[in-house]
Order: C-alpha cells, then sequence, then structure tokens
C-alpha cells in the first residue's frame, strides 16, 4: 500500500515540475510569436441533429511545445473567452470542399464541417490547412520529454479521455496572446486621431462615368448608340440600410440596366440582350458596388433581380430617427432599404425601378416567348388618339410605311419573294408576341397587324401565283406549301386563317397529281419488264424479279424528296394517297397481263413470290408514314388503304397459284381411269408429281404448301369417286380387299407427301381413309360418326347415291341391315344439308362421289379479276382544320372571410416536434417567418406548385399541403374555424394565381375570303371535261338530226310511193317497200306487214 503511495507521489512531483518548466518555456519563447495566418468568423455545424450552424470564432494557433498547429474556436472575438475546442492539424486525414462556401475537415472519429461567407475565403482557408497540416514538427526539449511522460501516465490512467473540446494550457495561452494583441493592434489604430478619421471622410466619391469605367461597363457599351444604352441605364449613389443588429445606412454605388428604355421621353423598337453586356451583370437587375480608397476596380457586393420585386414602398421618414429620402423593395422574402439624396433623386429611381419592373415581367413572360421588338412606341402611337377610326388610321400609315421598307415591287424571282415576305412574317410575329405578353393583353394591336401584314402577305402571294403558276417547277411548289405551313404555324396562337391550310393542300395536290402524270409511264413500264424479262433466282432458290424494289424505289423517293422540301403533315397524306395510286396502277396493270397473256409457268411463279415483297414493303410504308407523320391508323389507313391494297396482293397471288395448279395438275382426274383394286397409288403419284415438283419448289413455301394441299384433295376426291365406281362391281371375296388397300395406300400417300405438307394438316387431309375403313367395318349405329365425317370432308357430293354404292360391299349385312343403315345415314345428312349453307355448284368438280360420267377437262376457273380503273384521289376536301380553343378561365371565387396572415404551428421535417411560426400568403407564395418582427422569411411555397390542400378529418385543426411533386407542408392552427379559413385562402390565391396565367386565343379568319391559290391545274382539267361533254353533247345532237333528216326524207319518199301505187298496193309491192324501208324502221314480230306500213306512214296508231 506504501508502495503504491509513493509511486503515484513521484509521479505527481514529476508532473508539477513539467507544468513549472511548461510555463518557463512559454515566457522565453512570447517575444518569438509571430502573427498566426488565419483567423475569423466561420459557421460550424453542430454533430446534434437539431442544432444546425453555430457562428463560431476561429484561430490558427502553433503549439511550439508539441509541434504541430491547432485550429481553435471561440464563442466570440473578445480577449476573455475561453476556447470552445481545439483541433489537432496533424491528424486530418483529408479536407473536401463541399461547395463554393463549404467545406469538410476530416479528423478520426469527427467530420467537421465549415461555412464561410465567400468562395475565396473558403479557398484560402483550405489551402491554408493543407500547407499547416504538412508542416514539420520543431526540436523536442527536454522537458516536453518529461510532459510525454506525464501524458503516457495519464494514458495509463483509467481515466482516459481524448476529446477537442478538451484544450491543453498552452494552446489557451498562446490564443489568449494573439487574441490580445489583435486587440491592441487595433486600439493603436484607432488611438491615431481625429487625422486620419477626417482624411477619410474627404475622400470624395468618384463620378459615375469613372464608376462605369472601373466596374468594366464602359468596355462593353462604347461600340453601342449612347442614346440606345444610357435610355437604359440607371446609376447613381445610394445608401443601403445594414443587415446587423445596428442599423445605419452605407454608401453604395447601384447600377441597373433594362431590356428596354425607363424613360419617357425616349422610345426605340430595340431589345437589349444580355450577351452585350459583362458576364457580371444580367438585365433589370441593381447590382451594388462598394467604393475602393485605393481607386482599385470594386467588386460586386450584391444584387436585386426586379423579376422578385413585388412592390416598391416610399418611407416616411418624419417619425425615424434617419433623415433622407428613403424607400423599400418588397422582395417578398426579404425589405431592401435604400436611401437617395434628394426627393428627386428618389422619383427618378422609383420611377426607373417600377419600369425595370414592368419590362422584366414581360420579358420573363410566363408563356415563355422570347421577346424581340419592343412593342412600346407603337402603342403610344396607337394609344394617343380617343376615336378609333383615327388610331385604326395612324397605325395603318405606320405599318404601311414599315411594310415599304421591307417589300419590293419585284415579284418575278420566287427565292427573293420568299426572303422578303419571311422578313415581312417575323416582323409581324415580334411584334404580336411584344403585344401579347403585355398586362393586360393587346389583342388591339394584334389585330391591326392581321387586318394590314397578313392580308398583304395573302395578296402578294396570290399576286405571284395568278402571274407566275405557268413556269412553277413541281420543288417551288413544295418551296411556297412549306413557307405557308411554316407561316400557319407561327401565327396559329394568334389567328387562324383556313386560306392557309387550303392554300398548302392546293399545291401539295398540284404536285402529287403532277407526280403521279410523270410516274404513270414509269410503272407501266415495270410491268411490261415483268411480262418481258425473264425471272432470277434469289438467295432463298425462289424465282423473283426486280418488280417489289424499282416498284417501292419510286414510292419512297418521291416521297423523301417531297418532305424534304415540304416537311408537314399534310405532305405525309398526300403521299400516303401517291403510294395508293402507284400501287393499285401496278396491280391493275399486272392482273391484266395474267388475264390477257398466258404467261410461262415461271413468270407466275415469280409474280406469286413477288406478292409476299410487295406485302411487306406496303406494311413497311404504311409505319413510315404513321411514324414520320405522326398519324393515327385510321388517318393512315384512310388515306393509304393499305387493307385493300395488301387484299389485291394476295388476290393476284391466289390467280397465279390456281394457274400454276392448273398447268399441272388439270388431268388428275385420267389417272384413276383403272379400277380401284388394279391402279397402283405409288406410280400414280409419281406421274402427276414429278413433272412439277422442281418448278414448285421454286415458290415460296406459303404458296409452295398450298398448292400441295389442294393437290393432295384433288387425288383423294378422285381417289375415292374411283373407290366408290369400283364398290358397285365389287365381289363379296374383295371386300377385305378394298378394306387394306385404303391402309396401304394412305400409308403411301402419307410418306411421299409429307416432305410438302406439314405433318398434323397431311393427317387431316387423309382422315377419310380411317373414316371409310370404320364405315366398311362399324355395326349400323356405330356407322354415324364415320358417314359425318365424310360428309363434312367432301360436301354435298357424299349424298345418298355415294352410301348406297359404299353399301354394296358390306356383304356382311342382310339386305334389311343395309337397308336400315342407309336409312339412318340418309336422316344424318339430310340433317347436316339443313344445318350447313349450300356450297357454290360453279365450283363443284362432280355432283355425287360414284360418279361414272367421263372426266371431262378441266378448264381454268374464271376468277374475280380486279381491272384497273380510273383511279383518282379526291385532294380537294375542303375540310377546315380548327385549332382548338383555349379553356374558358374559371368564374372568380365570391368574396367571403380569410385570413391571409397570422401565427401557425409547422411541423418539423421527419421529427415530431412544431414550430411556431408567423405565416403571411402574399401574391402566389406563402412565406413563414420566425415572427411577426422577422425581416426575412425562412422559406416560401408557391402557390402554382401546390396539387392538393388536404384538411384532417380526425384533427380539425390541422391540415397539410401537398406539392405537385409529393412534398408534403403539414400545419396546425388554434381552431377548427381558423383552419378552415386557411384553407379557403389559400384555395382563393391558388385560383387567382392560375386566373392571372396569360392565355392566347388565336382570332377566327379568312372565312368568306377568295382562296390564296387556285387550282389551275384543276380548273383545266375541268374545262377539259366541260369541252369533251360539250363535243359528245354536239356530236349526238348532230346524229340526231341527221337521223331525223333521213327519216324525213324516207317517210316524204314513201308518201310519194303510195300515191304512185293507189289506195292499196299489191303484196308484192309491199315486200318490195318493206325491203327499201326494213333496215331503218323496226316494228314488233307480231305486226303484219300492212299494219306496219300503216302505222309507219302516220294512218294508225300502234297497240
Amino acid at each position: 500500500m506504501s508502495n503504491d503511495y509513493e509511486k503515484k507521489r513521484s509521479a505527481l512531483t514529476v508532473s508539477t515540475a513539467s507544468i513549472d518548466a511548461y510555463s518557463d518555456e512559454l515566457k522565453r519563447i512570447e517575444n518569438k510569436i509571430d502573427v498566426q495566418p488565419m483567423k475569423g468568423w466561420m459557421k460550424k455545424k453542430s454533430p446534434a441533429i437539431l442544432k444546425g450552424w453555430q457562428k463560431r470564432y476561429f484561430m490558427l494557433v502553433e503549439n511550439l511545445q508539441e509541434g504541430p498547429w491547432k485550429l481553435v474556436y471561440f464563442d466570440n472575438d473578445k480577449t476573455d473567452t475561453k476556447p470552445n475546442g481545439a483541433f489537432d492539424l496533424s491528424t486530418i486525414t483529408s479536407i473536401n470542399q463541399i461547395s463554393k462556401k463549404e467545406f469538410t475537415i476530416q479528423f478520426p472519429g469527427r467530420n467537421l464541417e465549415l461555412k464561410v461567407k465567400t468562395p475565396e475565403l473558403s479557398q484560402q482557408w483550405i489551402t491554408t490547412l493543407n500547407s499547416l497540416r504538412t508542416a514539420p514538427s520543431p526540436q523536442r526539449t527536454n522537458r516536453q520529454v518529461s510532459m510525454d511522460s506525464v501524458v503516457k501516465m495519464a494514458d495509463e490512467s483509467p481515466t482516459k479521455i481524448q476529446n477537442h473540446k478538451i484544450v491543453d494550457t498552452y494552446t489557451a495561452q498562446q490564443a489568449q496572446m494573439y487574441k490580445e494583441r489583435q486587440r491592441n493592434s487595433l486600439l493603436v489604430d484607432l488611438s491615431k486621431g481625429d487625422k486620419k478619421s477626417k482624411e477619410k471622410q474627404i475622400i470624395s466619391q468618384l463620378s459615375n462615368e469613372k464608376m462605369i469605367e472601373l466596374v468594366g461597363l464602359k468596355e462593353f457599351i462604347k461600340n453601342m448608340n449612347e442614346q440606345f444604352i444610357y435610355q437604359r441605364m440607371m446609376y447613381g449613389y445610394l445608401g443601403k440600410r445594414s443587415k446587423g443588429k445596428v442599423k445605419y445606412f452605407q454608401k453604395r454605388w447601384f447600377i441597373l440596366v433594362s431590356a428596354k428604355p425607363l424613360y419617357s421621353d425616349y422610345n426605340d423598337e430595340k431589345i437589349l440582350q444580355e450577351s452585350q453586356l459583362p458576364p457580371w451583370l444580367e438585365l433589370d437587375t441593381i447590382t451594388y458596388f462598394k467604393q475602393n480608397e485605393d481607386g482599385k476596380p470594386p467588386k460586386a457586393k450584391g444584387d436585386v433581380k426586379m423579376l422578385d420585386c413585388q412592390e416598391i414602398i416610399i418611407k416616411n421618414m418624419s417619425k425615424s430617427k434617419e433623415s433622407g429620402y428613403t424607400f423599400k423593395l418588397n422582395m417578398g422574402d426579404r425589405l431592401y432599404h435604400l436611401m437617395a439624396d434628394s426627393e428627386l433623386e428618389r422619383t427618378k429611381w422609383q420611377s426607373a425601378l417600377s419600369a425595370s419592373i414592368r419590362i422584366t415581367k414581360e420579358i420573363n413572360n410566363p408563356l415563355k416567348i422570347k421577346i424581340k421588338k419592343n412593342i412600346d412606341p407603337l402603342i403610344k402611337l396607337y394609344d394617343e388618339e380617343t376615336q378609333l377610326p383615327v388610331r385604326r388610321e395612324k397605325i395603318r400609315q405606320k405599318l404601311e410605311s414599315d411594310m415599304i421598307a421591307i417589300l419590293t415591287d419585284d415579284d418575278a424571282d420566287l427565292n427573293k419573294l420568299i426572303n422578303q415576305l419571311t422578313n415581312l412574317r417575323q416582323d409581324m410575329l415580334e411584334s404580336m408576341q411584344a403585344s401579347i405578353v403585355k398586362d393586360p393583353q393587346r389583342k388591339d394591336i394584334v389585330k391591326e397587324y392581321t387586318d394590314i401584314y397578313h392580308e398583304k402577305i395573302c395578296g402578294r402571294i396570290t399576286k405571284f401565283w395568278d402571274q407566275s403558276y405557268m413556269k412553277i417547277q413541281s420543288p417551288e411548289l413544295l418551296l411556297i406549301a412549306q413557307w405557308l405551313h411554316d407561316y400557319s404555324l407561327q401565327m396559329k396562337d394568334f389567328f387562324n386563317d383556313d386560306r392557309i391550310l387550303l392554300g398548302v393542300g392546293v399545291l401539295l395536290n398540284i404536285y402529287v397529281n403532277r407526280s403521279l402524270e410523270s410516274m404513270e409511264s414509269v410503272v407501266y413500264q415495270i410491268i411490261e419488264q415483268e411480262r418481258i424479262q425473264e425471272p432470277f433466282q434469289n438467295e432463298q432458290e425462289q424465282l423473283v424479279t426486280q418488280t417489289p424494289v424499282d416498284l417501292f424505289k419510286i414510292v419512297n423517293e418521291g416521297f423523301d424528296m417531297a418532305y424534304k422540301l415540304c416537311s408537314c403533315k399534310e405532305t405525309v397524306l398526300r403521299f400516303g394517297g401517291f403510294g395508293k395510286v402507284i400501287l393499285q396502277q401496278y396491280q391493275g396493270g399486272i392482273q391484266e397481263i395474267i388475264d390477257e397473256h398466258q404467261l410461262p409457268v415461271s413468270k407466275l411463279v415469280a409474280i406469286c413470290n413477288n406478292t409476299l415483297a410487295l406485302h411487306d414493303n406496303t406494311k413497311q410504308y404504311a409505319k413510315r408514314l404513321q411514324s414520320i407523320g405522326n398519324l393515327t391508323d385510321e388517318e393512315v389507313e384512310k388515306v393509304f388503304d393499305g387493307q385493300k391494297i395488301t387484299k389485291n396482293f394476295v388476290q393476284i397471288a391466289n390467280n397465279c397459284r390456281e394457274r400454276i395448279f392448273v398447268f399441272y395438275f388439270s388431268r388428275v382426274g385420267t389417272h384413276f381411269k383403272k379400277p380401284y383394286l388394279e391402279f397402283k397409288i405409288i406410280d400414280t403419284l409419281k406421274s402427276i408429281i414429278e413433272p412439277a415438283t422442281e418448278t414448285l419448289s421454286q415458290l415460296h413455301d406459303s404458296f409452295n404448301r398450298k398448292l400441295w394441299k389442294q393437290l393432295t384433295d384433288s387425288i383423294i376426291l378422285y381417289y375415292f369417286n374411283q373407290f366408290i365406281i369400283s364398290c358397285s362391281k365389287a365381289k363379296k371375296e374383295q371386300q377385305n380387299q378394298f378394306i387394306r388397300k385404303l391402309e396401304n395406300d394412305k400409308d403411301i400417300l402419307f410418306q411421299e407427301l409429307e416432305t410438302f405438307i406439314f405433318e398434323k394438316q397431311l393427317q387431316a387431309t387423309l382422315k377419310p381413309f380411317d373414316d371409310m375403313i370404320s364405315f366398311l367395318n362399324e355395326e349400323s349405329l356405330s356407322i354415324l360418326d364415320p358417314c359425318k365425317s365424310l360428309r363434312l370432308y367432301f360436301g354435298r357430293a357424299f349424298s345418298e347415291k355415294t352410301i348406297k354404292s359404299i353399301m354394296t360391299l358390306r356383304f356382311d349385312l342382310d339386305k334389311e341391315q343395309k337397308k336400315d343403315t342407309i336409312e339412318i345415314c340418309k336422316n344424318l345428312i339430310d340433317d347436316i344439308n339443313k344445318t350447313q349453307p349450300m356450297e357454290d355448284e360453279s365450283v363443284r368438280i362432280m355432283d355425287f362421289l360414284g360418279q361414272e360420267d367421263d372426266q371431262q377437262e378441266i378448264g381454268q376457273q374464271q376468277e374475280q379479276v380486279i381491272r384497273r380503273a380510273d383511279i383518282k384521289l379526291d385532294f380537294n376536301d375542303h375540310e377546315v382544320q380548327h385549332i382548338p380553343q383555349q379553356q374558358q378561365q374559371r368564374n372568380s371565387i365570391e368574396k367571403e372571410e380569410f385570413i391571409d396572415e397570422g401565427y401557425l404551428y409547422k411541423k418539423k421535417p421527419k421529427s415530431k416536434a412544431w414550430d411556431y411560426r408567423y405565416v403571411r400568403i402574399r401574391k402566389g407564395f406563402i412565406y413563414w417567418y420566425i415572427n411577426s418582427n422577422s425581416r426575412e422569411a425562412q422559406n416560401k411555397i408557391s402557390l402554382q406548385n401546390v396539387d392538393e390542400v388536404i384538411p384532417n378529418p380526425k384533427k380539425p385543426a390541422n391540415f397539410k399541403i401537398q406539392l405537385e411533386d409529393s412534398k408534403i407542408y403539414k400545419f396546425k392552427a388554434q381552431t377548427k374555424e381558423e383552419c378552415e379559413l386557411w384553407i379557403k385562402t389559400i384555395l382563393r390565391e391558388q385560383n387567382q394565381a392560375e386566373i392571372a396565367v396569360i392565355t392566347l386565343e388565336a382570332i377566327q379568319i379568312g372565312n368568306g375570303k377568295m382562296p390564296i391559290i387556285k387550282d389551275y391545274d384543276e380548273i383545266a382539267r375541268k374545262e377539259r371535261q366541260r369541252q369533251k361533254q360539250e363535243e359528245r353533247k354536239r356530236r349526238r345532237i348532230e346524229k340526231e338530226n341527221e337521223l331525223k333528216k333521213k327519216q324525213m326524207e324516207l317517210k316524204q319518199l314513201q308518201q310519194q310511193q303510195l300515191k304512185e301505187l293507189g289506195d292499196k298496193p299489191l303484196p308484192h309491192q309491199v315486200d318490195i317497200f318493206e325491203q327499201q324501208g326494213g333496215s331503218t324502221i323496226k316494228t314488233k314480230k307480231t305486226t303484219s306487214c300492212w299494219t306496219s306500213f300503216l302505222i309507219t306512214l302516220g294512218v294508225e296508231k300502234p297497240k
């Protein structure tokens, strides 16, 4: 026990001696201490969750005892304040810059987050800390070793504490010494007397021109028109009240540059662009500077965007301790107090700032329209007069003078005309855009531009078209159409003129019709090449021709060239019809060749294969139209009619396939003339299949299988026909032979045809063999199922006669059983015939199975041929496209009792705690402050972003505001009634904000006026048709007159001959008379010659 006590006492003695030596060392090195590299205020983020940022005074202190530098921080910069903590810089692991003003120092077990006022100060702190953390440690003294032993002993003790808040004595004393030295230097500076203070006051303010030069603005505006730029500038010295607890005004130099003139005595039509100014200067933003005493260029201290300014308040200084001419800028979440030197200066600033607020709201309008023209001079000219006729006359003169400067009288050159009209259109668009963003909207100015500029544009286009339409080439038609389409799109928000869209349609119609006329001969050349040229084999060894490629090359290239020159939906719609006509011309022409020429089988195969490629290309073209033109399925089908075109290609393929079948398999029946037991199915198949195998292998697989399926059906039909014929002649001992042959022949057919037909399909096709075997083996009642299957397979050819013939082979049944079986099957077939529709008699090869008539040659069946008709697209559908009108604004809410400011509880995010905050609703925003006297808002919510205001049914005094991004703010009032008032007020302000949004409503014009573009080609076509009709009518009338003349001459001749014959002619004279007039006069066969003669003379009337 005594030994332990002595050890502790010895350690304490060493510790005390070391501390004394440590104090002596401090005194000796006091005079060697240099000024620390960095010190100042920074914000430190508390590690606690709810405390946030804390303002602390930091300084860097060098610990000469232990070697490394330390970062020490205090609650304030007073000399008697103890340090709150110290961080050893040698233990820093990394320093990371989070933002321009914020950085983090990482220590073992702790991240120190700091924030400074400026990016420059942040960079200076980071640089200094990085240099000091790696600085070499000084040589340690012997006394430091003794101190190390003390530290070691402390580490070994159970009360070990390692915390940055425990500051060692040396560091604390050295920090106090630095602060004391700093205070003394400040006192020395202040004690220099009034001399220096007076010199500082004597420093005069620099002139405005000098400040413009120092801030770097003069370099940017030197090449501008002096009046243009200076009429947009407001600058000078103003007092700006400080933000600290002690309020006083600091002199600052302010400058404001606006996009439009700020003074009413000057106006021009230009808009100043931000690109013409220095990077640090924004339009319609106040930027203020602090003047440097040394005359160096000052740096901007801050800026105020006039777009955020809600109002300008003139402050009454009579009750204030301060003197001057003060006004305030209410930014919603902050107030700026500014003071001018005189009432005139304050009024001048107020007027300029008010104009800037109006201008920046027009420039940053809710419609997102970029204003490029100042319309104020024109509005001023328009509003000077009170009478509307005088107003309109003055503005007409002004606009006509503007048009004269843009347009010339030379309309012969299309490119020159389009350039001039484009300039006129651009001036018109910029003027109307500038008018529509005014508050209120100046639709009267828009109407004047529509009546003057628009009608002038329409008139020039009509004049040029009427004079030059005969000379205009097809590409030039598309250039005019594209210009009109662009014009319609640019003006759709201001006015709708049906004549523009109709003009685009007429130009595209003319272009498409001309293209079709020029392409007609090319299409028929392709069709003729199809007839003449020999087909070739493709990669799949199928016979094809070049037609699908050539045909759709015409279609696609025509569309591509047109859309390149006129990229609009109307072009896509018209060229849907263009492709339709080209393909229908081909389909009609190729069908004529198939019908009227005896094409070789190889060409029929190639045409059949081509239809598949044409079908695929048709689908691709329809998808291309839909994709490029953004069309619906209905629109594509209406103009292109892809289903009909596809159906026509299928019909052409079927026609070719039928002709191929007739060529190879029309005489299948002749191979089944021998008695059933005598012919061999394997030999019959070879004789039928071998001649066609090579050619059919060059058909596409889908057509190939259909042909083989059709051949198999035909073989089975004739096979069973011969089978049934032979049944009636069979002997009793041959019944089993018939059944075995059916089984064997079915297997042979399956083996020989399985390479040409799918297995399941072939099994279904050969099912009649199984049914017939069952029919020959089953009893009377069990025979119904095979009977039904055979009837369904062979159709009405499987009749009562067929059943009687088959039953002759049933030697295993007696006469009565056969009779009953036939009666049962007959009733079954009658029931099926009643329920199923009648078959087409024209396509039946035989009336009933077992027919013994001689096989007739099967000719080519008459197919329904699609003939080429006179196809013409109806492009002149005068459909008017209307731009949908904007929805009507909501009705205003009736005035009720509302509450727009007061105290509410606001719930903290991610916490159950509530903050008591003062809430204000102003001009579309909800602001909340710490209390009613706070000058700066903590945060705000834009009512335009509010999706829903939801009351809490369980807690009537609570409600929440949900934003469009699903973020939620929760509030609580004192009572249910107060909560309801807040909700009503928020909804009212939200509705008013929506009502205040600027909307556009297009004016409908052009009704009842002459079209801009006339379709002279259509007029010429109609004139040619009219002339042809008149010519046909004239010829018909001439023929009728000639016929009447001949009849009159014949009548006179007959009367003359009648006089010569006397009262009653002789029989042989009547015959001669009838022979002379029989060629022109026709009577009924039942009428006698004499009666006819009297009727001709008019003596009798016909019965």
